[in-house]
This record gives structure tokens, C-alpha cells and sequence, in this order.
């Protein structure tokens, strides 16, 4: 069972409600309005958050470049960190809240966070770094890595952040592509009890270098934020690069999309305001790292709109299963941002606790099957937290849809975007309803990529050439006609089977119906004969391929009964939890399996690779 239904006085207590109140509308007019009219609602979105210019813009959004190259608060100038830390820099509130894995606990005021940031970005400048040059952040996501961030921001440089379990090779392409000058990185991080050396990736990469940790050559971090020296806020304009985030795609070179100070800050900040619900005395804590758009995202948003960001850098079970609930527990974390695959986890280990303090939870990153989204709703959320299933991508930094609570919510649903004008298009570009087809959006958003790093052609390629002036996401969905989107994997990972297509998501939820199991795949793999055939991967009890057969023949019908049931030790995934279903498909027939930089599982791919050989019979 699952019904969230708010109130009428539940929805008006909501910043969404209250927002559409302010406005004297109801949230179903603000959202048509939002996307008919973007030249009335985004200022009203920055009106209602407060965000500062410091010189005004003159139009909202430019589309003299043509539409793929759109424009936003054009002739504003504006800047991320003076916003989310300079502007409270006279208050004694909680910023940041820092929580080692070893239990030790630190604390950033906002005061003493804007001190330590200008100092760092002192530093940096007198090392040569200014305004427009690119600065590599390879660190965990702990207070000194957001402190980095933040001073890369303020004085109009490019931070560009990477994940903290990267290799040396990821590394250094990222380094080479971005065309970075300065690096600033950690000597190492503590992990499932065991110590992280970052330090062999720094020692081995020839460019000047600031690290935290003892004992070390470089340019020590702790040196670099004690400085008594500050400068001021660089006043950026509202198109001028902010932020570099890598795509973590499996086949080919990352691609560097590219950020700017407006469009990213007031997107961001609407939707961490409306779709979390976030107020001052709340705690966000992410399950997330700095080089993942959710880490950006989470700490913008939060201290913009002056809350509580937890950071934590080391395992959510570790030293007991039960890790996650003292941390959230003990440091009061209101909003959660979590995985379906963490909500698998815990309940495939049984636990009996529950998330008591916590208000909103937040997800993305992977489609929801229907029973783990019950178990959190019911069980972990106690039948009262919302979800805020939101679903957008590193090239947009924000969201296109959103589940939030001041919406009634449908099992595994999104909502559409505030704002984000994301619907439903079939193959011949027209918009449909109840009926599976691509994610687009028909309009630009402040938040869009501005671009691929150095690469123009192929951000044009990616994005608008499969319908004319439409952004096309690559998503694979369905909407109807409430506002509610349903998600079902890439389009890339569509499935045809007997003339039908149907995502990955829509199998899998059958599969993951099957007691025993506890996480699953599903794949498309040639055969000679029926062209398509399925391929289900999964983890849990062994013996169990008759019963998903059936499961699945029953749900889907008899064509897509699968060629292969197929159990494995885990599910290949990326670090930051999608499953990498290209990935598994290449193994198994034996094709290249492309970048496979971003993920831990290099020896369970090359276990689907050595299952592949027998199961297709290759020499």
C-alpha cells in the first residue's frame, strides 16, 4: 500500500505552496505557467529565493545564437559562492557539518566557512589561477573539499571536480582535457577501514599541486586556508563558466559539460527549495561525492538557501550494517538523499530500524522498482517522509522531473520539472501520452550545458539533432496526463523483443518481484534467429531462473521469456550507483566494454565476460 495525499494544509505549509500562494495561483497553474511563460516565472523564482545580482540582468533568456544556445540572465552579473557563503558571512549558523568515518565530528559556521575560503582563494590566485582558468578538485567529499570548491568559484575560476575513487588514468585524461593549471587534492581518505592513497595519482602528474594530508611535497592545504589575506568576490557575469562536470558515459572519452554562474545557481536553488523542501533548520545530508552532479548540486543549494549540509566520506555500512541510521540519527539529517540501490541494501539485510528524523527523502541517479519504493515510503520513512524522485543528469547539473511534497505521489513516480518544459516525444517528434517514447525537453532551462569542452559539434549531435530545436535527453519514458513521468532506463538500453520495445526498468521490476533476489539487470543480446533475445543478470539465491522465467512470461508475455537467467556476484555499476547495462552486454557477447574508469567492478565484468564465452560458445 502507499498513499501520500497531502492535506490542502499540508501543500500551503510546503515552499512550493507557499510560492504558488505568493503568486495567487494554484501549484497546478504555476506549473503550466512556468513553462509557457519562462520571461515571468524565473524572475519570480529568483524574487521568492532571494538570490542577488550584482548588477541586473537585462533579458531572462537570449536565443540570438540560435535555440541549442540559449542564453540566460544576460547582461547580470552574479556569483555562485557569494551567494551561498559570502552574503551569510556575519552569521554564526551552522554551514557545514563534516563526520569522518572514524566518528569525528567538525563544524563550519558560516563565518568561519567564508574565512577560509577567501583565504584559500588568496592562495590560489597568488599560485596564478584567475578568472576563466580551470582548477582540478580530486578529494572526498568532506569540508575541505567544499572549501575548495567554493574558492575556486569565488575568485572566477572553473572548479572542476572529480570523484574521489578515480585512478590515475581517469584522472589525468580529465587533467589534459580541462586543460587544468592547478590541482588541489587530498594524500589520502579512510574507507571501510582501510586508508585511500591519493597521493601515488598526485605524485605521478606533473603540475602545481595543493594536497591535504601530512608529510607532504606539495602545497600544504591546511598552509593554504590559515592565511590571514582574503579577496573579494569575483563579480562574474551570469554566462561566464562556473563549474566542469565530467559525463561518466561507458563507451568513449568523458565529455566535459559546462556550467555557469546564473543559469546553475537559480536552478539549482529552485529545486533544492521546492522539490526537497528545504528550510534553514534543515540538515541535508547526500549520499553522493563532489565529482558527481548530486555533490555540486547538494552543497549550492543548501547554502544558498542558508541550511545544513552533513558530509560524510566513508561507508554507510561500515563498521555495522546499521552505519547510516546512527549518522542520520545522531546528526538529525531532516532531508536524505539516497539510492534505490542503498533501500535494497537495507532491507535485503533486515534491519528494524527506521529513518525517525527524517522529513524529505531525495533519490536519483536510477528507476525505481516498485517494491523497494514502498519499503522506504512504508517502513524506513514510516508512511509519512515523501520521495523526491528526481531525475536529470551531469549535462543539464539539475532536473527535468521531480516527485515532491507538495504533490500527491503514485509508487516509482516522477513529476515534471518547475520550469523544465520535459515531455514524451515519439519516434516522429510528436508529443504522446500513456504511451512509452523519449525524454526532451521543447525549451532551453537556465541550467543547460553550455556545450561540450572544446567539442561543439558534438554537443549539437548529443543533444539536438534527433528533433529540431528540442533537447533530446536520451531517456527512455512515459507521462500521462496528471504530470506524472515513469522512467525506464536510456534509450540506448532499450529492449526490442518481437517488435516491441520496452526499458530495462519495466523487466526488471518483474524480476526484482521474485523472492530471493536482490538486485537484477536486464539486456537485449543478438541471436541469430529471433534477432533479440533477453538476458537477466542478477544476485541473490541461487536456483532461482525458473521462477524469474515465469515471472517474467507472465508479466511481459510469452516472446520475452529470457534466453538467459544468469547469476553473478553483483551488479556492475557505476560509483555513483546506475547499473552499467552497455557495459554487461559487451562483456557477455565479448565486444569492448569501452571506459570502464568510473566503476569498481572490473573483475565481475570480466566474470560476465568468462559466462559469455560458454554461454554463447565462444572459442
Amino acid at each position: 500500500m502507499f498513499d501520500y495525499n497531502p492535506s490542502e494544509e499540508a501543500i500551503a505549509y510546503t515552499n512550493l505552496g507557499r510560492f504558488a500562494s505568493s503568486l495567487g495561483m494554484s501549484i497546478r497553474d504555476l506549473y503550466i505557467r512556468a513553462d509557457r511563460d519562462p520571461e515571468w516565472f524565473w524572475p519570480k523564482v529568483i524574487e521568492d529565493i532571494g538570490i542577488e545580482f550584482f548588477r541586473e540582468y537585462q533579458s531572462v533568456v537570449d536565443l540570438s545564437g540560435g535555440i541549442p544556445w540559449a542564453k540566460w540572465f544576460t547582461g547580470g552579473s552574479i556569483n555562485i559562492e557569494y551567494n551561498a557563503v559570502e552574503r551569510h558571512s556575519g552569521s554564526g549558523k551552522t554551514a557545514i557539518v563534516y563526520q569522518s568515518e572514524d566518528g569525528e565530528i567538525s563544524k563550519l559556521s558560516y563565518s568561519e566557512l567564508n574565512r577560509r575560503v577567501s583565504a584559500l582563494s588568496s592562495t590560489i590566485r597568488d599560485m596564478g589561477v584567475g578568472k576563466g582558468d580551470r582548477v582540478a578538485i580530486y578529494m572526498p567529499f568532506n569540508a575541505k573539499s567544499a572549501i575548495a570548491f567554493y574558492a575556486v568559484l569565488r575568485i572566477g575560476a572553473v572548479a572542476v571536480p572529480m570523484f574521489s575513487g578515480y585512478g590515475l588514468d581517469a584522472v589525468r585524461g580529465r587533467l589534459e582535457d580541462s586543460g587544468a593549471g592547478l590541482l588541489i587534492t587530498s594524500s589520502s581518505y579512510t574507507r571501510k577501514g582501510k586508508t585511500i592513497d591519493m597521493s601515488a595519482v598526485a605524485d605521478r602528474i606533473d603540475m602545481k599541486t595543493i594536497m591535504d594530508g601530512e608529510g607532504t611535497k606539495f602545497y600544504r592545504f591546511e598552509d593554504a586556508i590559515s592565511g590571514g589575506k582574503s579577496v573579494p568576490v569575483e563579480h562574474t557575469s551570469s554566462e561566464d563558466p562556473a563549474i566542469m562536470l565530467y559525463t561518466s558515459g561507458t563507451t568513449g572519452r568523458p565529455k566535459g559539460t559546462i556550467h555557469v554562474h546564473g543559469g546553475a545557481l537559480v536552478n539549482i536553488a529552485k529545486e533544492v527549495k521546492y522539490y526537497m523542501d528545504l528550510r534553514e533548520n534543515d540538515v541535508l545530508h547526500w549520499i553522493t561525492d563532489l565529482g558527481w552532479m548530486m555533490g555540486p548540486w547538494a552543497l549550492i543549494g543548501t547554502n544558498t538557501l542558508r541550511g545544513t549540509i552533513f558530509l560524510y566520506d566513508g561507508a554507510i555500512d561500515y563498521p555495522d550494517p546499521d552505519r547510516i541510521f546512527d549518522i542520520v540519527h545522531d546528526n538529525g539529517i531532516t532531508l536524505l538523499g539516497l539510492s534505490p540501490t542503498v533501500v535494497r541494501m537495507i532491507k535485503f539485510r533486515g534491519t528494524r530500524r527506521t529513518f525517525d528524523t527524517v522529513r524529505v527523502f531525495g533519490s536519483t541517479g536510477e528507476p525505481w522498482d516498485e517494491e523497494s519504493w514502498l519499503y522506504l515510503f512504508n517502513v524506513l520513512g514510516r508512511g509519512k517522509a515523501p520521495i523526491s524522485n528526481i531525475s536529470g543528469g551531469t549535462d543539464i547539473i539539475g532536473c527535468f522531473l521531480a516527485s515532491n511534497p507538495a504533490i500527491p505521489q503514485k509508487p516509482r513516480c516522477l513529476y515534471r520539472g518547475l520550469g523544465m518544459n520535459a515531455s514524451i516525444f515519439d519516434e516522429d517528434g510528436k508529443e504522446v501520452y500513456g504511451k512509452v517514447g523519449y525524454l526532451v525537453a521543447r525549451f532551453p532551462s537556465p541550467s543547460m550545458t553550455r556545450g561540450l569542452w572544446g567539442n561543439p559539434e558534438k554537443y549539437l549531435e548529443t543533444y539536438w539533432s534527433r528533433f529540431e530545436n528540442v533537447w533530446f535527453h536520451g531517456d527512455f519514458g512515459e507521462m500521462d496526463e496528471d504530470g506524472y513521468f515513469y522512467l525506464y532506463g536510456r534509450s540506448d538500453d532499450v529492449i526490442k523483443i518481437a517488435g516491441k520495445r520496452v526499458g530495462p526498468n519495466e523487466v526488471e521490476d518483474l524480476v526484482m518481484r521474485v523472492d530471493g533476489v536482490t538486485e537484477c539487470a536486464v539486456v537485449s543480446i543478438p541471436d541469430r534467429i529471433k534477432g533479440d533475445v533477453l538476458a537477466v543478470f542478477y544476485v541473490g539465491d541461487p536456483g532461482l531462473n525458473g521462477r524469474i522465467e515465469k515471472e517474467i512470461e507472465m508479466g511481459m508475455g510469452k516472446p520475452f521469456r529470457p534466453a538467459h537467467v544468469i547469476r553473478i556476484s553483483r551488479i556492475p555499476k557505476t560509483r555513483n550507483g546506475k547499473i552499467m547495462r552497455r557495459v554487461i552486454r559487451s562483456a557477455f557477447c565479448g565486444l569492448p566494454v569501452g571506459d570502464t574508469s568510473n566503476t569498481d567492478d572490473s573483475d565481475v565484468i570480466r566474470e560476465i565476460e568468462d559466462i559469455g564465452k560458454m554461454a554463447l560458445r565462444q572459442p
